[in-house]
C-alpha cells in the first residue's frame, strides 16, 4: 500500500496507471511526471479526501453525465486516433474511462461544496476597483458598427445605398443582407493591436460618424462607420464589474478550498509511504 485515505487505499499499480494517465493528459513525458512525484501524491489524496467526502455525502456521477463527456471527448479526435492514442500510452480504454468518471464526480463534488459561495456584494467591487487604478487601464481605442462582405460587389452595393442617403445602421438592421455579409452591431472597444492593419488605420483616423471607404483584408471586404473613439485612460467601473467579481468569487473559492481539505484532513486519516513510493520512482522514472 503506497497510500491511504479513510478507507481508501492506493497501491504501487494505482500509482504507476495514475503517472501514465497524467502523462497522457497533460502532454508531458512519463519521466517528467516521476520527477514530480511528490506533487502527484499530494494531488492524489486531495481528490481521495473529496471522495470521501462525497461518499459520505451520497454524491454520485450518473452514466448519462459520463457518457457525454466520453463522448465528447472522442469527438474531438479524428477517426479512430483517441483509441490509437491510448494505445500508445498502454492505457485501457475502461480504465481511461474509469479515471475519468473519478475526475467528473470530483469536480462535481467540489462544485457543491463550493456553492455556499454568494455574491459579491457592490461595495467590495468598488473597493477592490478604487484601490487598484493601475489594473483597468486601457489604451486608445475605437467603437463602430461593422459590415464584412466576402465579395466585393457586394461591399460597393453597399456603399452606393450609403452614398445615396440611407443610415447605414438602418440598412444593416432593417433587411438581410446575404449570405456573403456579415454584420456586427455589437459596437465592443477595439484596440488597435486587435485589428488588421488596414481596419485599424481606418478606424483611428477617420472622424467619428464618418463611414469608411471599402477596406480589404484577408477577411473580405469591410465597411465600417466609427460610433465612438477614446484616448487611453481608464475603464469604468461598469466595464469590468463582472472581471472584479469573478476576482473576487475565485479568491473566497481558493480560500474555502484550502480550508474544506484542511478539514478533510483532520476527519480522515492520511498515511503516505514515502519510502515504498521512492522506490516506485526509481523503479520507472527512466523507462
Amino acid at each position: 500500500m503506497a497510500i491511504r485515505v479513510g478507507d481508501r487505499s492506493i497501491t504501487g499499480e494505482d500509482i504507476i496507471r495514475i503517472v501514465n494517465f497524467t502523462s497522457l493528459e497533460n502532454g508531458i513525458p512519463v519521466n517528467i511526471v516521476w520527477a514530480s512525484i511528490n506533487g502527484v501524491v499530494n494531488k492524489i489524496v486531495d481528490n481521495s479526501l473529496i471522495l470521501a467526502y462525497g461518499k459520505d455525502n451520497g454524491i454520485v456521477l450518473d452514466e448519462i453525465e459520463l457518457e457525454k463527456a466520453v463522448q465528447d471527448i472522442i469527438n474531438d479526435y479524428p477517426g479512430e486516433s483517441f483509441k490509437e492514442t491510448i494505445l500508445k500510452k498502454c492505457i485501457d480504454y475502461s480504465e481511461w474511462r474509469k479515471r475519468l468518471g473519478e475526475q467528473l464526480l470530483i469536480r462535481k463534488i467540489v462544485r457543491q461544496r463550493m456553492k455556499s459561495i454568494g455574491p459579491i456584494s457592490y461595495d467590495a467591487i468598488r473597493s477592490y476597483y478604487d484601490q487598484r487604478h493601475g489594473e483597468f487601464s486601457h489604451p486608445p481605442r475605437v467603437k463602430f458598427v461593422h459590415v464584412i462582405a466576402a465579395a466585393r460587389s457586394d461591399a460597393e452595393a453597399l456603399v452606393s445605398r450609403i452614398k445615396g442617403g440611407e443610415e447605414m445602421e438602418r440598412i444593416v438592421r432593417g433587411e438581410a443582407l446575404g449570405d456573403g455579409i456579415q454584420v456586427d452591431l455589437s459596437t465592443s472597444w477595439h484596440s488597435k493591436d486587435m485589428l488588421p492593419p488596414a481596419l485599424s488605420e481606418a478606424a483611428f483616423s477617420m472622424p467619428v460618424g464618418g463611414v469608411s471607404p471599402i477596406i480589404q483584408t484577408d477577411y473580405g471586404f469591410h465597411i465600417i462607420k466609427v460610433v465612438q473613439r477614446e484616448p487611453a485612460g481608464k475603464k469604468d467601473l461598469i466595464e469590468v464589474m463582472g472581471e472584479i467579481e469573478e476576482t473576487l468569487l475565485s479568491k473566497e473559492r481558493e480560500i474555502l478550498y484550502a480550508q474544506w481539505l484542511e478539514e478533510l484532513r483532520q476527519h480522515y486519516p492520511v498515511t503516505v509511504n514515502y519510502t515504498y513510493l521512492d522506490t516506485i520512482r526509481t523503479m520507472n522514472e527512466d523507462q
